[in-house]
């Protein structure tokens, strides 16, 4: 429906719900559809029946709308996981949301601490550490691409704890040692490398590579 300035009002002739989505409803102007509606929005501004409306108006309810739209694309993608800001703004950017709307969708969900930047932080580093036995230097990588910034990062590495990555580094570190082929030396190299590249700081490996070598002599009989 087109309109031809802005003081232009129109009446509300219908209001209908769609079949596919529960949650939306098209609404008609002068027996004519004009546009689809969320329920909240619907509610917040009143558009039943009856209801008239001019050009002012219904472009702040679009603008309304569409931003609620955008909140509701972060909920729906934060309900599959915990995001970053910036992970949640690329795919609200995906989805055509930007600029301003993509910005107060974002203050919304921070508002309701769907976005916790430090929480996500502190929770992926110790899902990473216990459950994906990852070192924090790989750990730190991980949140770095995710948007992280330094003060956030710096949060979830003091959050680390200490002897869970390094019963983490000495289980994947022993597995490696028995499994590699060769003399001492051999082993040595090859395990360090495999924690070194799982992101475990050197002092963590030279403490398991120092464990599971002197495992290693005691079920030879040669640590007497």
């Amino acid at each position: 429906m087109e309109w031809t300035s802005t003081d232009q009002q129109s009446t509300i002739t219908k209001v209908e719900l769609q079949k596919k989505n529960k949650h939306r409803f098209n609404i008609y102007l002068n027996e004519e559809f004009a546009f689809a509606i969320h329920e909240d929005i619907m509610i917040k501004h009143h558009l039943f029946k009856g209801t008239i409306i001019d050009a002012a108006r219904m472009i702040d309810i679009m603008q309304e709308e569409e931003q609620h739209s955008a909140y509701l694309a972060g909920v729906l993608y934060l309900g599959r996981g915990p995001r970053s800001e910036k992970e949640v703004r690329r795919k609200l950017k995906e989805k055509g949301y930007e600029g301003e709307c993509s910005d107060k969708a974002i203050d919304r969900l921070k508002e309701h601490r769907y976005i916790d930047d430090n929480a996500f932080a502190k929770q992926w580093a110790d899902h990473r550490v216990n459950f994906g036995r990852k070192g924090r230097n790989f750990v730190r990588q991980e949140l770095a691409a995710k948007g992280l910034g330094k003060n956030e990062i710096a949060g979830a590495m003091e959050s680390i704890d200490e002897d869970d990555e390094y019963e983490g580094a000495l289980a994947l570190g022993a597995k490696k040692w028995r499994s590699a082929s060769g003399e001492y030396i051999d082993k040595k190299r090859k395990t360090m490398g495999y924690l070194l590249r799982r992101g475990y700081v050197q002092g963590v490996v030279n403490r398991v590579i120092r464990e599971v070598s002197q495992q290693t002599l005691e079920e030879s009989g040669f640590d007497d």
